[in-house]
């Protein structure tokens, strides 16, 4: 066998070798592709979802507004929202985001978090005066005890009406939510911030109308939280 034939003997296999990872790189990269791709889907069908759980958790809250301003206390909470997305797969994602992407997702689901510690409060505080009433009667409550109570409540609303307004944010521009501070979006956020706090204020003020006898039937804070969901 010559110098030449010894050579190519060599030579040969590493050719087939280079051939079979080429393939298999290529093959990774378009599966680490597209999986990056369906988890960014993921996320964005996770903001609709919250969205509209969001919307329930509004109207849970102005109920508990409402029974606040006439001097009530319930023990009915809104449900936590479930993040199960973000939490599991975000970091499957993030590397293929851009920043603007990246600061909207963590501030979003930090109002998400924050939103679920305060109805996790609410529903302490609720439980330990239902069992004080039980005990020691509707009297025993105190009326610094009932402003806790309803300041949870406000609180909360005001928690879940920021979580829908970062939601509709992100959801407008997806590839670019911007969150600068002082630039417009930064102007538009502050009004309605603003505009939550009248809000609370217009549902306290009215409610304050209502009959404790005919609650049930008066209750329609959908009329009132429509304005804020778009």
């Amino acid at each position: 066998m010559s110098a030449q034939d010894s050579n190519t003997t060599v030579f040969l296999p590493l050719v087939g070798v280079a051939l079979g990872w080429l393939p298999a790189q290529a093959s990774g990269l378009v599966k680490e592709i597209w999986s990056r791709r369906r988890v960014r889907s993921c996320l964005l069908e996770e903001l609709h979802e919250l969205h509209n759980e969001l919307g329930r958790t509004q109207l849970q809250y102005a109920r508990e507004l409402q029974i606040h301003a006439l001097k009530g206390i319930d023990n009915g909470v809104p449900l936590k929202l479930s993040n199960h997305i973000f939490k599991n797969f975000y970091k499957d994602a993030v590397l293929s985001l851009n920043q603007r992407q990246r600061i909207s997702f963590q501030m979003i689901h930090s109002q998400v978090e924050a939103l679920n510690s305060g109805i996790a409060e609410l529903e302490a505080t609720a439980r330990r005066l239902g069992e004080k009433a039980t005990l020691e009667g509707p009297q025993s409550i105190s009326v610094a005890e009932g402003e806790l109570w309803g300041n949870q409540v406000i609180a909360g609303f005001t928690n879940a009406a920021v979580a829908m307004w970062l939601i509709n944010n992100h959801l407008r521009k997806p590839r670019n939510p911007d969150l600068s501070l002082w630039e417009s979006r930064h102007t538009d956020y502050l009004k309605y911030l603003q505009a939550v706090d009248g809000q609370v204020k217009e549902i306290l003020t009215a409610a304050k109308k209502l009959n404790r006898a005919d609650f049930e039937r008066a209750y329609k804070p959908e009329d009132l939280v429509r304005k804020l969901a778009s």
